[in-house]
């Protein structure tokens, strides 16, 4: 059988009067192949600067996402699967599939509204959740916050080990905060045609904190681990972002992480440095006898898909299994 591919659009209580006045209907792209009664669910949840429609980009240089699900129907590795990508773009760039005052309530999205909406589609199911960068920091966030609705994951060089993938931005984020702000930068963003590389590098370090830090009584609710003025360190802001790192939170959740199915992938050369936190979350839980499958490839930050030839048919096995 051939993938069916369709789109809908459903309503997001949840996103009702988020703060940046993005929309609470929301499209869905899903994804179908020889559905049956046992057919698992997984939720792609997409990379910063990314949302569902990502995932059906095409790509000529490597093998794309689209590309790794036909392979892997050819080859007969996967016989049956519901794929589900829920648009999760924000004013600020992206997401991080959490709740914030300073954007908007993405995990409720994902956890309430879309589950209730894949329950009337497709009844109750195993459900898991896959995606890189962002979307892997997702994918493991909300499933240790819910191991009743998630049974597995799969962590594609998420944003782990914060002091690595976040801190080397600080430094020109501090520059060009103190040139336009933090709502002139955001004004100034979203009114571009074409962005260079320092001026991505800003704006991401600006929506993790309106995600990790958000504060009613800062500039466009944000709290920034830094003084911007000064340059000094908000070790109080750090904090709080710290309790959002997988490498600090995983000991939190290692009773429920034993009865999940972990998948952990990170290309050995993420110009990121998200290998290292990687690396650091796949030994914290083999010192605590946590059972994952961790994995590492020649390759950087982009252009891994092809890792999905791995991950996503050991998830669905095991979620058929259950």
């Amino acid at each position: 059988m051939v993938m069916k591919i369709m789109e809908d659009e459903m309503d997001s209580q949840s996103l009702l009067g988020n703060y940046l006045n993005d929309p609470w209907k929301r499209k869905i792209r899903i994804i179908e192949h020889n559905v049956n009664d046992d057919t698992p669910i997984l939720i792609g949840l997409a990379g910063f600067f990314g949302t569902s429609i990502s995932f059906l980009n095409r790509s000529f240089t490597s093998i794309d996402f689209m590309g790794v699900l036909q392979k892997l129907i050819n080859s007969d590795r996967l016989d049956s699967f519901i794929i589900v990508l829920p648009d999760t773009m924000t004013a600020i760039g992206g997401n991080q599939y959490l709740n914030s005052s300073a954007v908007g309530n993405y995990e409720d999205f994902i956890v309430k509204d879309l589950l209730s909406y894949l329950t009337v589609k497709y009844g109750v199911r195993k459900t898991g959740l896959f995606g890189k960068s962002s979307g892997g920091f997702g994918s493991y966030t909300l499933t240790v916050n819910h191991p009743d609705k998630f049974q597995g994951f799969i962590d594609v060089s998420g944003d782990c080990g914060f002091e690595y993938c976040y801190m080397k931005d600080f430094p020109e984020t501090i520059n060009d905060l103190r040139k336009t702000g933090i709502s002139e930068t955001i004004r100034l963003f979203r009114g571009k045609d074409y962005h260079d590389q320092r001026e991505l590098n800003t704006m991401n370090m600006i929506a993790m904190a309106a995600f990790y830090s958000p504060d009613i009584d800062e500039e466009s609710r944000i709290s920034m681990p830094f003084n911007i003025k000064t340059g000094q360190f908000k070790d109080k802001v750090w904090q709080k972002w710290k309790k959002f790192d997988p490498m600090v939170n995983v000991y939190d959740h290692l009773e429920d992480l034993d009865k999940i199915k972990i998948i952990l992938q990170t290309g050995k050369r993420d110009e990121f440095s998200l290998n290292l936190g990687m690396e650091g979350l796949s030994l914290i839980l083999q010192e605590n006898s946590v059972r994952h499958s961790f994995s590492t490839y020649d390759g950087g930050h982009f252009g891994i898909d092809y890792l999905y030839l791995d991950s996503i048919p050991e998830l669905i096995e095991y979620l058929k299994e259950l």
